[in-house]
């Protein structure tokens, strides 16, 4: 049996400062989730996923971590908030990589408790300002497990909130990536990092891993000038779409 997991390191990724731009930066981080994170994990036509989201222990008490919890519950998906930071070893804010594997001890514990029985699971890496496509986790389950086993993928769509749609391409891989685990290995803080092989950073997992690519435009990239490193004027991006009736009819 297959649990999918859409992973989403909410608070604590970006470099700056301990990890927390700003309370402004988290509230707009709040509606974009909500706008269309949120909006693509509702719309999935396989319904049987877990969203885990994780935050730094500060934001525990934060208002607007009150409003993430408010709408997450009332979309009706099953999802477990964490407060230890983030999850994944960083390639940026460095600093979290020193106690990864206490860090991931500490909640690994409680997502299996929530998870209950299962062989495999399988881990997409889901950011809080992107989507994917709404058959994406229908598909992401089809797969057969292998060890080792990812998908990745390439071509798809970057989305300017004022109304700008464009391909976007990477020629390594996005960073909506999944990795196939088994059970026994996913839920051991040292075993999961030992598996994981070193991992840092998406455009590694073609070559750290048994990896398929998925069909092109299932993911799309938002990008609203707080993004860490993609901006719309980036060789990434293709050509441009005057109509966006595309983010509803695949998306939201």
């Amino acid at each position: 049996m297959i649990k999918h997991i859409f992973y989403c390191p909410f608070t604590g990724k970006t470099p700056h400062g301990d990890g927390f731009k700003s309370q402004e930066w988290y509230d707009h981080r709040f509606e974009l989730f909500r706008d269309y994170t949120l909006a693509c994990l509702k719309k999935q036509t396989n319904k049987d996923f877990i969203f885990w989201a994780s935050f730094r222990p500060q934001e525990i008490d934060n208002p607007t971590t009150d409003k993430i919890k408010t709408e997450v519950e009332k979309s009706g998906i099953n999802y477990l908030l964490t407060f230890r930071g983030t999850m994944m070893t960083e390639d940026r804010a460095t600093w979290h990589n020193t106690d990864l594997k206490e860090r991931l001890g500490e909640c690994l514990p409680i997502l299996r408790e929530f998870v209950g029985e299962v062989d495999y699971i399988y881990e997409t890496n889901l950011d809080s300002d992107d989507m994917v496509s709404k058959n994406f986790s229908e598909l992401v389950v089809s797969k057969p497990f292998k060890n080792k086993g990812a998908l990745f993928m390439k071509d798809g769509y970057a989305y300017l909130p004022e109304g700008k749609l464009a391909d976007w391409y990477n020629p390594e891989s996005n960073q909506n990536y999944t990795i196939m685990f088994p059970v026994d290995i996913y839920f051991d803080a040292e075993k999961r990092l030992e598996y994981l092989g070193g991992l840092k950073t998406h455009e590694e997992i073609p070559i750290l891993f048994d990896a398929e690519e998925m069909p092109e435009k299932m993911y799309c990239t938002i990008i609203h000038g707080e993004n860490i490193s993609t901006i719309w004027e980036h060789p990434f991006r293709g050509k441009e779409y005057n109509d966006t009736s595309i983010l509803k009819e695949q998306f939201i």
